[in-house]
C-alpha cells in the first residue's frame, strides 16, 4: 500500500495536512504541476475541498489521503457512442476523479457539475498500467489487472502532469496488492458496498437503482421515454416530438393500408395503391424503431453506471 507520506514530486518534502476533516497532501494538491507553491493552485483546491467536503468525508476511508482532484474530465465512452450522442456526450460522461494513496475514485457528475450519486473506484493494486497521453486535451489510459482498459478523456493539461507524477510514485508502491475485483467497480453511494453488475439493488443497504427492464418499458411505451427515464431530459423532449411524429405517421398509414381510413388522393386524383401505403408505413415504423433502439442503447449505458432511485436525503 502506498503510504500517505509517499514522496510525489522530486526534492519536495511530503506535507500531510488536515483540512476540514479531510486528510490531504499539501505539497501535491496545493501546488502547481511542478510541485511549486502557488497561491492560485491553493485557492482553487481550497474552494474544491469546501464544495465537496461533505461528500468526500463520507467516501474516503479512515487511512486515506487525498493527493489530487481532477474537477472535471470525461468518463470512458466508445467512439460510436460519442458520435451518436453528439454534444450530449459531454454531459453524460462528466466525471470528477479523486486520486488518493489507496485508489482512484470516480464521481459521476451532471452537466452542471453536481454529483449524481454515481460512485466508482479502483485500487492502485488493481491498476496494471496508467499512462497520460496528449497535449492540450489529455487522456488517462488505465489498464487493469484483469486486462480490461478504460480511457478518461479531456483531462486538463495541468491535471495530466500531476497524474503522471502521482502514478509514477504510487504504482510501484502498490505492486502485488491486487484485490479480487481486479478492475474499476461501482460502489453504493449510501453504504459504499461494492455493487454487482446488472443487479440494481444494493445487497447491503437495499438502495434501489434504475434498471434495464424499466428502461425497456419506458422506451417501448412512451415516445422519448427511454431518454427521460435515464436522465437525458433534452434528448427526451426532442425525441418525444420526432419519434411521436414518425410513430403517428406509421399508424396512420397502417390504418389507410388496412382500409380503416380513407387515404388522401394524389395530385392526379388517383388513390395510392395499398402496397405503397404499406411500404410507407414500414418506412416510418423502421425510422421510429431505429430511434427507439438508439434510445435504449444510450439509456442502458447510463443505467449500468447505477443511478439511485432516490435522491440524497430522501427516506
Amino acid at each position: 500500500m502506498a503510504q500517505a507520506d509517499l514522496p510525489i514530486h522530486t526534492n519536495v518534502v511530503p506535507r500531510p495536512l488536515s483540512v476540514g476533516g479531510l486528510s490531504i497532501r499539501e505539497d501535491v494538491l496545493f501546488t502547481d504541476a511542478k510541485g511549486q507553491e502557488s497561491d492560485r493552485s491553493r485557492k482553487k483546491a481550497e474552494k474544491l475541498l469546501e464544495d465537496w467536503r461533505g461528500i468526500l468525508s463520507g467516501v474516503l476511508e479512515p487511512n486515506e489521503m487525498v493527493f489530487h482532484i481532477v474537477k472535471n474530465c470525461q468518463a470512458p465512452v466508445s467512439a460510436l457512442e460519442q458520435f451518436m450522442l453528439g454534444w450530449h456526450a459531454y454531459g453524460v460522461t462528466a466525471t470528477m476523479l479523486v486520486l488518493t494513496n489507496l485508489r482512484i475514485l470516480h464521481l459521476g457528475l451532471t452537466g452542471r457539475g453536481k454529483w449524481k450519486r454515481v460512485l466508482k473506484s479502483v485500487r492502485w493494486g488493481d491498476v496494471a498500467e496508467a499512462k497520460v497521453k496528449g497535449w492540450i486535451g489529455r487522456v488517462l489510459d488505465l489498464k487493469y489487472a484483469n486486462g480490461k482498459k478504460d480511457r478518461y478523456w479531456r483531462v486538463p493539461g495541468r491535471d495530466g502532469r500531476k497524474i503522471k507524477d502521482i502514478v509514477a510514485a504510487v504504482l510501484p508502491a502498490s505492486r502485488g496488492e491486487a484485490t479480487p475485483a481486479q478492475e474499476m467497480i461501482s460502489l453504493c453511494p449510501d453504504c459504499r458496498n461494492a455493487l454487482t453488475p446488472q443487479n440494481y439493488r444494493c445487497k447491503q443497504c437495499g438502495l434501489g437503482f434504475k434498471d434495464e427492464k424499466s428502461l425497456l418499458k419506458w422506451t417501448l411505451l412512451i415516445p422519448g421515454g427511454g431518454y427521460l427515464y435515464s436522465g437525458f431530459i433534452a434528448l427526451g423532449i426532442i425525441s418525444v416530438l420526432v419519434e411521436g411524429v414518425f410513430t403517428l405517421e406509421a399508424i396512420l398509414y397502417v390504418l389507410m393500408a388496412a382500409g380503416f381510413v380513407q387515404p388522401s388522393r394524389m395530385q392526379d386524383g388517383s388513390v395510392p395503391a395499398r402496397a405503397d401505403l404499406w411500404i410507407t408505413a414500414a418506412v416510418f415504423a423502421v425510422i421510429a424503431g431505429l430511434n427507439k433502439t438508439l434510445e435504449y442503447l444510450h439509456g442502458r449505458r447510463v443505467i449500468r453506471t447505477f443511478l439511485p432511485l432516490k435522491k440524497l436525503g430522501q427516506a
